[in-house]
């Protein structure tokens, strides 16, 4: 990669924030479950298929599927027109030297450790995991500050930065959020005795911590004080700062099911498993205060998807319905393109809590409706609205339910009207973008549904109906609108 081409910090952080700790994961489930020496290698033995793939390991498809797209969208992976798959000649070649190989082998056992980082810069020693002492701020230090070479094999070190630093860069920003230390230093350069002072935390794992900082260009040491970069001091101020602590609170959230990733792979038991009623209550409640965080940013969205369908069909009046409204940003974005418009608000009543101040704040709250319900049975109705809106809900749900949420929707339409889809939608062959498939891996290991592409979609639609449809990409997804054989439906978005 040239320099011209390499990702900004801002661009980094987004990663390191978001997905980092997703492709460890991915990488080391594929190294424990036997993935890489299950594969055919490319171009000299015939590429095996999914179904095949998973026999051979013990593994479940949806699984070993979840783990095979993205190592082809990654490129340590291949997959032919016919979805059959081999590894990777350039992949083959570092994972056959040996010492590499064992270098890889142990770093597996430190996710665990490395999950308690928190406590090992408050104390600035081992910490206790399986009846064992852990040095994790040596490991750290080993990773980062000490690294030597391991192989000279082209893609090797890549592939140990993704395997290995990866999971460990997304911790130590989760753990510099979390106690404080990004807050203190982007309000006032502090030496490592102000920061322990204002923290206490020890000096040890508080060197550690701003020296890795330091190796990731957030931080920079002048005159024995710590401070944000130049790069960095517009990530660290403010409302950025918020997002970006925000964003690895959640990021935190998944860090055992991860861990754990190869039981699920094998088995479909699910740590994190949002199908038990209180754990996906507890993590709605909270999903819908994160997304309201971040709420205007959404709206810009929401707003330009309710623009794009005003240009083509009046709104005046519209009965609109926003199934699984969650911070309630999507209905209320078409609130707002007509005074006579009027929403309703489907959703968890816990969730629909917050949608209400969320609403009041807009000035929209008048011509709401709050309708609590369970997405899974709920009847909504015979032709009562003229737009439904399904805004990123349809990845919480297995494929074998969307025939019947789809026809319970087609059914509540209008004649005339129109299904608005918000979702992270496949390219065809199913191997990106890149990060939608990184949220897709999520949403197997915590026992939801799978991101389809638009053909896949326009053919569940078309069973209820909805024969006419329209794929328009969005800023970070898509948008599928969908209606029944003589709707005018928008060719693009709204300028």
């Amino acid at each position: 990669m040239t320099a011209s081409s390499s990702p900004s910090l801002a661009q980094s952080l987004h990663v390191w924030a978001r997905n980092a700790s997703n492709e460890s994961a991915l990488l080391r489930t594929a190294l424990r479950v036997g993935l890489f020496d299950a594969l055919p290698l490319e171009g000299t033995a015939a590429p095996a298929s999914l179904d095949a793939l998973a026999r051979k390991l013990g593994t479940s498809a949806r699984g070993t599927r979840s783990l095979l797209e993205l190592l082809v969208c990654l490129g340590f992976a291949r997959m032919d027109d016919a979805n059959g798959f081999s590894l990777a000649t350039s992949t083959s070649a570092f994972l056959a030297d040996a010492g590499f190989r064992a270098r890889l082998q142990a770093e597996l056992p430190w996710w665990e450790p490395m999950g308690l980082l928190d406590e090992a810069v408050k104390r600035g020693e081992p910490v206790e995991h399986a009846g064992a002492r852990w040095d994790v701020l040596q490991h750290y230090r080993e990773l980062f500050l000490d690294s030597q070479p391991l192989s000279a094999t082209p893609g090797a070190e890549d592939f140990f930065d993704r395997f290995a630093r990866g999971a460990a860069r997304t911790q130590l920003l989760v753990t510099a959020g979390r106690l404080g230390v990004l807050e203190l230093l982007a309000t006032a350069p502090r030496s490592l005795t102000e920061l322990g002072a204002a923290t206490y935390l020890s000096t040890t794992g508080l060197r550690v911590l701003v020296e890795v900082l330091a190796k990731l260009g957030l931080v920079r040491e002048e005159g024995g004080a710590w401070k944000p970069s130049e790069e960095a001091r517009p990530i660290l101020e403010g409302k950025a700062l918020a997002y970006l602590v925000r964003a690895l609170s959640v990021s935190a959230r998944y860090w055992e099911a991860l861990g754990r990733l190869e039981e699920t792979v094998r088995t479909e038991r699910f740590i994190l498993d949002l199908k038990d009623p209180e754990t996906s209550r507890l993590f709605y409640a909270d999903n819908s205060q994160q997304i309201t965080a971040v709420f205007a940013s959404h709206f810009q969205l929401s707003r330009k998807a309710a623009e794009t369908l005003a240009q083509v069909r009046a709104m005046d009046g519209a009965q609109v319905l926003d199934i699984g409204t969650g911070s309630g940003v999507w209905g209320a974005a078409f609130a707002r393109v007509t005074p006579t418009s009027r929403v309703t608000y489907f959703d968890q009543a816990v969730v629909l809590e917050q949608v209400r101040s969320n609403l009041e704040r807009l000035k929209v709250a008048d011509r709401a409706r709050f309708w609590p319900g369970d997405l899974f049975t709920h009847d909504f109705g015979t032709q009562a609205f003229d737009v439904i809106i399904l805004p990123q809900v349809l990845n919480v749900l297995r494929p074998e339910t969307l025939p019947d949420l789809f026809a319970r929707v087609s059914r509540a339409l209008k004649p005339d009207g129109v299904l608005l889809i918000a979702e992270y939608v496949l390219n065809e062959r199913r191997d990106g973008p890149l990060e939608h498939l990184y949220f897709g891996l999520r949403r197997f290991m915590t026992n939801e549904g799978d991101l389809l592409s638009a053909s896949e979609y326009a053919s569940l639609l078309k069973d209820v109906g909805l024969t006419s449809t329209v794929c328009i990409p969005l800023p970070t997804q898509e948008m599928i609108l969908a209606s029944r054989d003589g709707v005018t439906l928008p060719k693009s978005l709204a300028a």
